[in-house]
C-alpha cells in the first residue's frame, strides 16, 4: 500500500480523498478502509492505475470477458512468478513436479499464435504439449485420445468444460487412459460434479480446481481432500454482503500486483469461505464454494461444439464494444446484443461480422442488435452465452451414446 500511495496516482488521490495514510493499513482488516476496485474503475481509470515509472517485464493481459465487460490489466515478472510458484505448489500435493509430462487443454489466442518454433521448443523442453480446446469436434476428440495416449501425461491442465466434453465423447468408445495420469487440473469455469464424475471416471484420476482470473490473479488450489486453499502469502480473499449461507461475492486483494496494484478487487464471482480445519492438514484459508460464471458452447448446423470463448475473445478485442452477449435459439442463428461505447462506423460493423463469423463459421447467421443495457439474470449475475441448442445437443448426444453401450 505503501508503493501504490507512492507510485499509483489513482490511490495516491483516493488516498488523500479519504484522509488515509499507508502506515494507517496496520493488518488485513484495516484493508476495509479502501473502496471496493471493479472492472469499470479499471476500464475507465486504466492509465492512472499504473505506477509512475514502468516496471521492467511488465505485459499486457485482457480477461476474457466472461461478464459481459472485458478488461485489460498489467502482469509484471513479481506476479507472474507467484502465480507460477503457486501452481507448482499444488501440483506437487498430488506427486506431480515441474517437468512432468503435460498436456493442455486450452484455447488462449496468445497461446494459439506462438505456434512457432520457439513455442515448440519451449514446449519440447517443459515436457508440455498444447491442443486446441477452440474446435471439438468428433474427429478432434477422436485425435486428441489417440495423442493423449501416446504422449502419457502425467497431469492436464485445461477448461473444465472441455474436459468434460472430451470424456463424454471418449466415454463412447474403446479408449483407455494412460495409466501413467495422475490428475487432471480443471479451470476457468466452474466444475460441477457431474463433470468431475465423468472426468475421473473416463480418464481415471483426480480432478483438482484451479480457479483463477487473469484480472485478480490465481485465488484457490484443490488439494487432495478437496479443500480450495487460498494462497494467503500473497492473496487476500474477502465475502462481500454474504447472505445466511455465506454467499456473496469474492473479493481479491493480490499483494503481487505492483504493475497495477489489485486492491479489493469485485471478482464478480460468488463465494463461500470455510472457516474449518482441512483435513490435508494444511492452514492455508479456504474456499468452500465457488458459483461463478459458467462457460457455454455454441454450435454449427454440421455439429460442431465451439467453446464460448472462441466467441469471446475477438469481441473482447474491438474497442467500440462495452459489452456484449451471445444468444443462440436456433441452430443456424446467433444474435449479437452488443452495447456500444460510442457510435459503430460501417467499418467497424464489417469487422465485427467478419470476427463473428470466422469464430463460428459458415452456416450460421449472424444478426447484431446495438441495445443501451444487457440485463443481469435474477441471481445478480451475467450470461455472457446463452445456448439452449448446445445443451440439448449434448444431452442427446449422452442419451445416444448411452442407449449404444452394452455397459448401461
Amino acid at each position: 500500500m505503501d508503493f501504490a500511495y507512492r507510485e499509483v496516482p489513482y490511490y495516491r488521490t483516493l488516498f488523500d480523498q479519504l484522509g488515509l495514510r499507508p502506515t494507517e493499513i496496520g493488518s488485513l482488516r484495516d484493508l476495509e478502509r479502501i473502496p471496493f476496485l471493479d472492472k469499470e474503475v479499471i476500464r475507465s481509470r486504466r492509465d492512472e492505475l499504473q505506477p509512475k515509472f514502468k516496471i521492467a517485464g511488465t505485459k499486457r493481459m485482457s480477461t476474457g470477458g466472461s461478464t459481459g465487460t472485458p478488461v485489460t490489466v498489467f502482469v509484471d515478472r513479481s506476479r507472474a512468478a507467484f502465480t507460477d510458484a503457486v501452481r507448482m505448489r499444488a501440483h506437487r500435493w498430488f506427486g506431480v513436479d515441474t517437468g512432468a509430462r503435460e498436456i493442455a487443454l486450452w484455447g488462449s489466442p496468445i497461446e494459439l499464435g506462438r505456434q512457432d518454433w520457439l513455442r515448440n521448443a519451449r514446449d519440447i523442453f517443459i515436457n508440455s504439449r498444447f491442443l486446441p480446446a477452440f474446435n471439438m469436434s468428433e474427429q478432434r476428440m477422436s485425435e486428441y485420445g489417440v495423442f493423449i495416449q501416446k504422449y502419457r501425461p502425467e497431469k492436464m491442465y485445461g477448461y473444465a468444460s472441455s474436459f468434460y466434453l472430451l470424456a463424454e465423447f471418449l466415454k463412447s468408445t474403446n479408449w483407455h487412459s494412460p495409466s501413467e495420469l495422475k490428475v487432471i487440473f480443471a479451470t476457468a469455469e466452474p466444475l460441477y460434479d457431474f463433470q468431475r464424475r465423468t472426468i475421473e471416471q473416463v480418464f481415471q484420476c483426480v480432478v483438482a480446481v484451479e480457479y483463477g482470473a487473469r484480472d485478480a490473479g490465481l485465488m484457490a488450489n484443490e488439494c487432495p481432500k478437496g479443500g480450495l486453499h487460498i494462497p494467503a502469502e500473497g492473496m487476500f480473499i474477502e465475502i462481500d454482503s454474504p447472505d445466511d449461507t455465506g454467499l456473496g461475492e469474492i473479493v481479491a486483494t493480490n499483494l503481487f500486483s505492483n504493475a497495477m496494484p489489485i486492491v479489493r478487487y469485485r471478482t464478480g464471482d460468488m463465494g463461500r469461505i470455510l472457516n474449518e480445519p482441512c483435513p490435508c492438514g494444511r492452514a492455508l484459508p479456504r474456499l468452500k464454494s465457488i458459483e461463478g460464471r459458467r462457460t457455454d458452447f455454441l454450435m454449427t448446423p454440421s455439429g460442431r461444439l465451439i467453446h464460448a470463448l472462441a466467441i469471446i475473445y475477438p469481441l473482447r478485442e474491438m474497442s467500440f464494444v462495452k459489452q456484449f452477449q451471445v444468444v443462440q435459439e436456433r441452430l443456424d442463428k446467433v444474435i449479437l446484443r452488443i452495447v456500444l461505447e460510442s457510435k459503430m462506423s460501417s467499418l467497424q460493423h464489417r469487422q465485427l461480422m467478419r470476427n463473428a463469423q470466422s469464430a463460428l463459421g459458415s452456416g450460421i447467421e449472424i444478426a447484431i442488435e446495438a441495445v443501451d443495457e444487457i440485463p443481469l439474470l435474477a441471481s445478480g449475475k451475467y450470461r455472457y452465452v446463452v445456448s439452449n441448442v448446445s445443451d440439448r445437443y449434448i444431452k442427446e448426444l449422452s442419451s445416444r451414446r448411452a442407449l449404444s453401450d452394452p455397459v448401461n
